[in-house]
């Protein structure tokens, strides 16, 4: 079902405005925020948090500090949303309060639907940080009107960095058993699937075995499970997140069995489980080794620069992100559709996932050369970037331009323009 009169509906009011007053043009936006065009349309933006961590109040300030001043936007910020009745609700609580469109970072496909539906019975864009796949395929396909697409990292590229660390690291000539935190895999996250799945390729790898179940069964099982295989490996799937009833108390039931000392989490838990590990390490006096995905702040520096009762680092390798960059995406898509510009979200057989790639981290040393970065007045995503992929500023007129000045930022990159500490 296409949606082609939407914009003429909810949009016309805003369209007409903003060809009128324009926003300013080129690469001419502030690097430092806060001196954007004061005559362009005021745009109010709503985003939908599936958690409350480093991550989100990160995100937080750089919409609301950073990028409303200068796109003249005001942010609307969800609590942490666990179910799509939460979700719907939040939609309809930010139409109230007069949003013109979501951010949304609660993807599971077999909402998308409903959300982008429910988004344009609203009047309101909807994004979301996900992907295209067999349970929303059609929703990417049907051009809806107020559809800007999905926004996610290249989840293939950062599934293997995980494959990559455990294939360099694993010592199979001693006795291992690996707790395999599989997170929202079962609901069709696609990261936590690609990093499920290669956690688990790197152990059939490793070891030359086959399990019992396929891949895919065990890291869509929502509830956990034993990777039982031929050559009795402990492999222990557990799926859900920290702030499931039960959870916590579920994974560090499995760790006081004696059975795993490798614990591979998927999902970002690194702020939520690193004290129960640690306190389990030395009461029970066996030593974990811990990798996981993460992002930039106080847990992941925590982690990574303290020692556990062993004497090793907590945290083994994480992969981190530049939450600037994804927002940054995010904003642009939305942005792009409500000054007109939907085309750019648009690819040749449906509506645009853009990617975003991650970064292995192994060392404090390696992590303290990115610490000062995408902070206030260092934010990775400057203005300068942002404008590059909205068209409105002289930046990207298609989909294909728009990724390729996303990948155009790299660490090289980054580092030349901010530097180290």
């Amino acid at each position: 079902m296409s949606l082609k009169n939407w914009t003429k509906k909810a949009l016309s009011f805003g369209l007409a405005a903003t060809m009128l007053v324009g926003c300013s043009g080129g690469n001419g936006g502030s690097a430092s925020g806060g001196e954007g065009d004061k005559t362009a349309k005021k745009y109010k933006i709503g985003v939908l948090e599936v958690a409350l961590n480093d991550e989100s109040t990160n995100r937080a300030e750089y919409f609301k500090d950073y990028i409303g001043p200068e796109y003249n936007c005001e942010f609307m910020f969800s609590e942490a949303i666990t179910d799509l009745e939460a979700a719907l609700t939040f939609l309809e609580n930010a139409a109230d309060a007069g949003c013109d469109a979501i951010i949304n970072y609660y993807p599971i496909k077999d909402n998308t639907e409903q959300l982008v539906m429910k988004a344009a019975d609203l009047g309101l864009v909807f994004v979301e940080n996900g992907g295209r796949g067999k349970a929303n395929d059609e929703v990417y396909a049907a051009k809806y009107d107020n559809f800007a697409g999905g926004f996610q990292a290249d989840q293939p590229n950062t599934g293997a960095l995980f494959k990559e660390w455990m294939e360099k690291n694993i010592d199979t000539s001693a006795e291992h058993g690996y707790l395999i935190a599989t997170g929202g895999a079962y609901q069709g996250n696609d990261q936590q699937t690609q990093i499920s799945l290669n956690m688990l390729s790197a152990l059939e790898e490793l070891y030359g075995l086959t399990f019992e179940q396929t891949k895919e069964a065990l890291y869509q099982s929502s509830a956990p499970i034993e990777a039982k295989n031929d050559k009795n490996i402990p492999v222990y799937c557990y799926p859900g997140m920290t702030n499931q009833n039960g959870w916590l108390e579920g994974l560090t039931a499995a760790l006081q069995s004696g059975k795993y000392d490798y614990i591979l989490t998927a999902p970002n838990v690194i702020g939520n489980i690193g004290t129960a590990v640690s306190e389990l390490e030395t009461a029970m006096k066996k030593d974990f080794t811990w990798i996981g995905f993460g992002t930039f702040g106080d847990a992941l520096t925590k982690s990574i620069t303290t020692k556990d009762s062993f004497g090793n680092q907590t945290l083994s390798m994480s992969t981190v992100k530049f939450t600037s960059i994804v927002s940054a995406m995010a904003f642009a898509k939305v942005y792009n559709n409500l000054t007109g510009h939907n085309d750019v979200n648009i690819v040749s057989d449906g509506t645009a996932v853009n990617l975003f790639r991650m970064n292995a981290v192994t060392s404090p040393e390696q992590l303290e050369a990115m610490s000062s970065w995408d902070k206030k007045d260092r934010w990775v995503a400057d203005i300068d970037f942002v404008n590059s992929l909205i068209t409105e500023r002289g930046g990207a007129k298609t989909n294909e331009e728009l990724q390729a000045n996303i990948y155009k930022l790299d660490y090289d990159t980054i580092a030349a323009r901010l530097g180290t500490k």
